[in-house]
């Protein structure tokens, strides 16, 4: 075994699960394989050096930041006629080289940074983002430090995305709403109920509310400062949670206390408050979503 300085990639298939339970097992592993054959060939052709595959996932190393950061541009872009989504991380330090993988600290990093990565997104560290060219550091939005689980440090972090039909996120200012009623069709012992101009959305037992500038988010909040999917609010287990996966942020006051800003991290809430995508909650241009947990 040896020791290597590279940049590490981990591309991952996004929300495999209810894949297999549409598709059926058998073509849905066919497809995903598809996919795979495809993540892997971009990483070959870019020079990256491909180490394992973990489920739905595959592990690659480069000696060239450049050329790993180009990669991780081509595979999160979804082909024509894919129906699956890819989201990634990239990091750089040392790794231990063995026969069966890569091993070290370098990779679980990799790994954690994938993992707060959306469908379609890549989440790179300034580790990787130091070594780059002017002009690759341009296609990168700044999410700022996160604190990723089993790291005891933040890690200051970059976001690249799939592009999309024209949308993209300005990092600052408000929020306004529209959207449909969404209602789920379980009697629950409670709720949480979300409030914005006129409309009102409930999340009961296993539901979940999406919040962001997509018309294909229940709660829509068209300004540019908010991401295409910023926020998600779900209900398992009776805990009701609040997890932002934006650029920017989400802001978050209950009742009484003080502000609390989540980056790529979750919140259980209870009794009521504010959630405020992007600015803060005070922010002279904040309209902030206004929430309850309702118990019958």
């Amino acid at each position: 075994m040896e020791t290597k300085f590279v940049t590490t990639i981990i591309a991952d298939i996004s929300d495999s699960t209810p894949f297999y339970e549409a598709m059926g097992d058998d073509q849905a592993q066919e497809l995903i394989q598809i996919e795979i054959d495809r993540l892997r060939e971009v990483l070959r052709r870019y020079g990256g050096v491909p180490v394992g595959q973990k489920g739905d996932d595959v592990l690659c190393y480069f000696s060239d930041p450049e050329a790993a950061t180009n990669s991780v541009l081509e595979m999160i872009q979804k082909p024509p006629g894919t129906l699956l989504s890819v989201h990634a991380g990239a990091h750089q330090g040392p790794v231990v080289v063995g026969y069966n993988g890569i091993f070290g600290e370098t990779v679980n990093l990799t790994a954690r940074l994938a993992a707060v990565a959306n469908p379609g997104e890549a989440c790179i560290s300034d580790s990787v983002v130091k070594d780059l060219s002017p002009e690759t550091r341009r296609l990168l939005t700044a999410i700022g430090s996160l604190r990723l689980k089993g790291v005891s440090q933040p890690v200051k972090a970059y976001s690249v995305a799939a592009s999309t039909e024209g949308l993209s996120t300005v990092m600052h200012l408000p929020t306004q709403s529209t959207g449909d009623i969404l209602g789920r069709s379980q009697n629950e012992n409670f709720a949480l109920v979300l409030y914005h101009d006129d409309l009102t959305w409930r999340c009961r037992e296993g539901g979940e509310l999406k919040i962001g500038r997509s018309n294909q988010c229940d709660v829509i909040l068209p300004e540019p400062w908010v991401s295409r999917f910023h926020a998600i609010l779900s209900m398992k287990g009776g805990k009701l949670l609040l997890t932002d996966r934006s650029s920017s942020g989400t802001y978050v006051q209950f009742e009484n206390a003080r502000e609390v800003q989540l980056k790529r991290e979750n919140i259980m809430l209870a009794d009521s408050g504010l959630i405020s995508p992007a600015l803060p909650v005070l922010h002279a241009d904040a309209r902030p979503l206004e929430f309850e947990v309702v118990r019958r």
